[in-house]
């Protein structure tokens, strides 16, 4: 068996190569996704229930140059 420092478990993975989504676990090993897989057994580590969620390793940008924010602190003065 394995050790992972986390393994996502249930989650519904969108990896950003148009393929669909599909669920599976994913095992990150000194801050690097090592696996991603239908059920990964580990252990040790910790580990997060992701049932309900999306998991998008790496395919979700969250920065931007949105400036509306901006504008609006500018109208409160």
């Amino acid at each position: 068996m394995s050790s992972y420092d986390l393994v996502i478990r249930n989650g519904t993975i969108v990896d950003g190569t148009r393929l669909p989504a599909f669920k599976a676990d994913l095992a990150v090993k000194n801050g690097r996704i090592v696996r991603i897989s239908g059920r990964i057994k580990s252990d040790r580590g910790r580990e997060l229930d992701a049932t309900g969620c999306y998991v998008a390793p790496g395919a979700i940008d969250l920065h931007c140059h949105y400036d509306a924010v901006s504008a609006v602190l500018d109208l409160r003065r």
